[in-house]
């Protein structure tokens, strides 16, 4: 028997728990500003740029308008700037305020999404729901989806309540499902949110012999939200018919044997799950326990049904009948992820890629695998489950049988389990968990510490989010030459850099632009292209995303390093000049071949603060 006062101390280790985890998740931006890291990788050098230039020339709510972006892309082709509650923040604050407040609203919504879904639904403890929603809030995940992704609990909730607990009877709270989609994205999240919910709901009304009133109603207040959050994309998808570069996804191999090849590589590395853009990380301490606690219910399983008569269908029956509820959610939660990860590996292989393009072409282009995006929802229901069998039955996890413990024991494993969890969430190393990395960048690198200790390890590429875009460098070079829109290119880092800092870009990075832009823009890069094979094949057989100035002696990655040796540019300066009418060219190295091309060295830049030496040829 548990006392109050073990309850109460439960209580206050709980609190603070959460109370140092919250704090290291949510201090570095308070304390370090802009000069905390930020993940660079599909984050800095792709949305930061697109907010900024929207908000500094009054363009988030102009439907079709230039940009200076991609020499002039229009404003129907910059996908993630639709009526979301993320561009309301950068529309109002300035671009790191607002970066900032977006992590912060979707750890709040994260964890409220996730409480829901655990202590409302199924019914958990308000201890284990509110230790596993905080798991849940900090995951790392790509800034540009935080809020998206926080949400996902929270409509998984919906959908339960609709479909399980309200009942037939129409509710007029339906209706506010309207406005979700504000708090999403359609192409990542909203399409796999409609699909699921449209099957279940089908499966539902098959089962049941009519279909449910709130579902039905939600469902098409979901379609109309997304429809008019994201106005622009359905404009290209359904109006435009202009040709995207999505059209060219072709990264699926085209032979039978090497899709089913690539089916059960697929499947078995979604069922370790490692989302590039947002990992459940469960791999540690999560699955495992998950495995054991399944495999001792799974041994409980064979034993009832062994005191069972009949048929195999007749005792299989009475042992699911026989067996706990929870239980059975668990095996269930369990098979969803495996069927979702069965489909997202089935159209990572191709196999369903002619079907695709015969009936629905629409869909063509679709990154289908992020369907497991659930996946890090469904992971931590399971999760919970797990530990409340632990708790109830009194039970250790371990191979082949089951050690009884004393219910207090089993708590205090339970508690252990989760701040393990936790610990690994906050200091794993993972792609785009930048708070432990700020405070190793503040607490070890600049201190000197690190190289000490560790003299060999490189920490060049620990970057903060001001030196990234290196305003005050850029700043200083447009007041020099008095700049007033001349197009420009960059060559040796991300081109989206020039577009933050206001300059009119004729090469970028974007997930989505027309078709006839990515072979216009091949003419000018053609010489490279013809002596880097790699590249080529990046280019033209895949839907590729970013136009550069490549250059096979010079990477477009952040560094430190300055002393760069000059390299030779292989472009079509007729092209540069004539078909995009640029001018300039920021190199972040001096071009050996410079009088060739019809260039000159107007300028070379540096300061101490930035990282970037930049070397400022015009056209001549």
């Amino acid at each position: 028997m548990i006392t109050d006062t073990q309850k109460s101390i439960e209580r206050k280790v709980m609190y603070a728990v959460v109370f140092m985890i919250s704090a290291f998740f949510l201090l570095p931006f308070i304390l370090f500003g802009a000069d905390s890291y930020v993940t660079p990788y599909d984050n800095l050098n792709v949305c930061i740029s697109w907010y900024k230039m929207y908000r500094d020339n009054g363009l988030f709510f102009k439907f079709d308008a230039p940009t200076n972006g991609q020499d002039g892309m229009s404003t129907l082709y910059y996908s993630q700037m639709g009526f979301y509650f993320q561009s309301l923040l950068f529309l109002i604050f300035s671009d790191f305020t607002a970066y900032a407040l977006s992590y912060y609203f979707a750890v709040l919504i994260g964890f409220i999404s996730m409480y829901i879904l655990l202590r409302k639904i199924f019914g958990f403890s308000s201890t284990l729901s509110v230790l596993t929603a905080v798991c849940y809030a900090f995951l790392p995940v790509l800034p540009f989806w935080n809020i998206a992704a926080a949400t996902l609990p929270l409509i998984i909730a919906v959908f339960i309540h609709l479909a399980f607990k309200r009942g037939d009877a129409f509710s007029w709270k339906t209706l506010l499902l309207l406005f979700f989609p504000f708090f999403s994205f359609f192409a990542t999240f909203g399409i796999f949110i409609l699909g699921v919910w449209f099957a279940t709901m089908c499966a539902l009304g098959i089962k049941n012999r009519k279909i449910n009133p709130n579902l039905f109603v939600g469902f098409f207040l979901l379609c109309i939200g997304y429809i008019i959050s994201d106005i622009r994309l359905f404009y290209v998808m359904f109006v435009d018919n202009v040709p995207i570069n999505r059209s060219l996804f072709a990264e699926h191999p085209v032979e039978f044997t090497a899709q089913m090849l690539m089916f059960f590589r697929q499947f078995i590395r979604l069922l370790l799950p490692k989302h590039a853009f947002a990992s459940s990380l469960n791999n540690l301490i999560v699955t495992p326990v998950a495995f054991f606690v399944s495999l001792n219910c799974l041994i409980d399983l064979f034993n009832i049904m062994k005191r069972q008569h009949g048929t195999i269908v007749t005792r299989i029956s009475a042992t699911l009948n026989e067996s706990d509820t929870d239980v059975k959610r668990l095996f269930l939660l369990e098979i969803i992820i495996v069927a979702f990860c069965f489909t997202a590996a089935l159209c990572d292989s191709g196999l369903p890629d002619k079907f695709i393009a015969k009936f629905i072409p629409i869909l063509n282009g679709f990154v289908w695998n992020r369907v497991c995006i659930f996946n890090r929802v469904l992971w931590y229901v399971i999760f919970a489950l797990c530990l409340k069998i632990i708790i109830k039955n009194n039970i250790c996890p371990y191979v082949g049988k089951k050690l009884k413990l004393s219910r207090r024991f089993s708590r205090i494993c339970v508690g252990v389990l989760i701040c393990l969890q936790l610990l690994y969430i906050a200091l794993v190393p993972e792609i785009y968990n930048d708070q432990v990395k700020t405070w190793f960048d503040q607490t070890t690198i600049k201190t000197g510490i690190a190289k000490k200790i560790m003299p060999n390890i490189e920490y060049h590429k620990f970057v903060s989010y001001k030196e990234f875009f290196a305003a005050k460098l850029f700043d200083g070079i447009k007041k020099d030459i008095s700049y007033s829109g001349e197009k420009v290119a960059a060559l040796g880092y991300h081109a989206n850099i020039l577009q933050y800092n206001g300059f009119n870009c004729i090469d970028g990075y974007n997930n989505l632009f027309p078709l006839s832009y990515k072979q216009r823009f091949r003419t000018l890069i053609a010489p490279e292209l013809e002596i880097n094979e790699a590249q080529r094949e990046l280019y033209d057989d895949h839907s590729w995303l970013m136009m550069y100035l490549y250059n096979s002696d010079l990477d477009y990655n952040r560094t430190r390093n300055k002393n760069t040796t000059p390299i030779k540019l292989n472009i079509n300066m007729d092209v540069f000049k004539n078909d995009f009418k640029a001018t300039y060219i920021l190199s972040r190295a001096e071009i050996s071949n410079c009088d060739t091309l019809g260039l000159e060295l107007v300028k070379r830049y540096y300061d101490d603060e930035s990282i970037y030496t930049i070397y400022l040829y015009k056209a001549i």
